[in-house]
């Protein structure tokens, strides 16, 4: 029982030394950046068929950090672009405001939390007609984050889209990696 309390002990400590360590490292301020990746779709078929459910997607954003473990970020993304035999399903012009939370476990790397909304566009062509509609509904994802600088950092992300237009439920996916840089 011991030797269990004085390992969790240490543990502890390591991990307040490291949150102590990041505190210090990361003051509060403006960033911004961007990134690229795959989208991935998970919802309704388009007119009954089977749609091509991947595509290319990226983000641009800004955010304040108002503490070494909280900011808010806001940006335009765009989701891709699906289609089937006659048919085509066009998710475009989000915008998007979070909540993210950083996590330090190591010097330099950080685990990301988000959780936020997203207003976007989505266009609809079935048999040639054409159909469009913006929507707004929850959106989270997770990700990590490595500090090559005290101003600059690269992440990879997954994050979850919820598109709620046009009778659609439905989920996108974007994972994809980028560049923060904080002021």
């Amino acid at each position: 029982m011991i030797k269990l309390s004085s390992k969790l002990i240490i543990a502890s400590a390591a991990s307040l030394m490291a949150l102590a360590a990041h505190a210090q490292s990361v003051q509060p301020g403006p960033y911004v950046g961007g990134s690229i990746g795959t989208t991935k779709f998970h919802g309704d078929n388009i007119g009954g068929l089977d749609i091509d459910t991947t595509d290319t997607g990226g983000k641009i954003y800004g955010g304040y950090q108002f503490t070494p473990n909280f900011s808010l970020e806001g940006g335009w993304v765009g989701l891709g672009k699906y289609s089937a035999s006659g048919s085509e399903l066009k998710l475009n012009n989000g915008v998007f405001l979070d909540a993210v939370g950083t996590f330090p476990v190591a010097q330099d790397f950080s685990l990301l939390g988000r959780v936020g909304v997203y207003n976007g566009k989505a266009d609809r062509t079935v048999n040639g007609v054409n159909d469009s509609e913006r929507g707004t509904d929850v959106k989270y994802g997770a990700g990590v984050q490595y500090d090559l600088s005290k101003n600059t950092a690269i992440r990879g992300e997954w994050e979850r889209y919820r598109v709620k237009a046009l009778d659609i439920k439905d989920n996108t996916d974007l994972f994809s990696v980028g560049v923060n840089y904080r002021f």
